[in-house]
């Protein structure tokens, strides 16, 4: 999948600028199959002093009881925001470089040492980054906004997850929805990449 040409235009002409002190933090947000990882891939592809730091690197380590999580639970649970915050947002503010292990998806641990240096933009795609606790990190925001059947159609299109997954993927997603209004929060909100 490629993002419209538009949409990258669009979002490359609102990013900030860089900063010799400081590096700017953006992030791309989106649900689950919205096009966020495609539309951030983009914009890093296209400018040279963007580093692309994946959401997903922070999911986890998943917890057996899953499957019995309320929707307001999976919000809470699914990705570790803190970790996010304390190892990646907090050192990038104090312009300093930020150390994180990422999540292996194949053994469900941390694994694999990142270190993001603390220059240029350090954009940050992927979802539930536009809670109330994390707001004030961003320099600069991007919703992307894609209709439920796609995003959908997309998740059942990887079959790397079941029907019960998804649904309770959605469910935590519709809950962050409601409670965070994370399109009123963007700076921008783009359509259906």
């Amino acid at each position: 999948m490629k993002p419209d040409e538009d949409v990258v235009r669009a979002v490359l002409k609102r990013l900030p600028k860089p900063s010799p002190d400081a590096p700017k933090l953006v992030c791309v947000e989106g649900l689950g199959g919205a096009g966020k990882t495609t539309l951030a891939e983009a914009l890093a592809s296209q400018v040279h002093h963007i580093t692309l730091v994946h959401g997903d690197d922070f999911y986890g380590p998943e917890e057996r009881d899953w499957r019995s999580w309320s929707p307001q639970q999976g919000y809470e649970r699914y990705f570790d925001h803190r970790r996010l915050e304390r190892e990646l947002l907090q050192p990038l503010t104090a312009a300093e470089p930020a150390t994180f292990q990422r999540y292996d998806w194949e053994t469900s641990t941390l694994d694999g040492w990142i270190t993001v240096e603390p220059r240029g933009i350090v954009l940050v795609e992927g979802v539930y980054l536009l809670r109330r606790e994390l707001r004030s990190y961003w320099d600069f925001s991007v919703y992307v906004d894609t209709p439920r059947d796609l995003r959908q159609a997309r998740l059942h299109a990887r079959g790397e997850n079941d029907e019960g997954w998804i649904a309770r993927w959605a469910a935590a997603e519709d809950y962050y929805e409601q409670v965070e209004q994370p399109v009123r929060a963007a700076d921008l909100v783009v359509r259906g990449c």
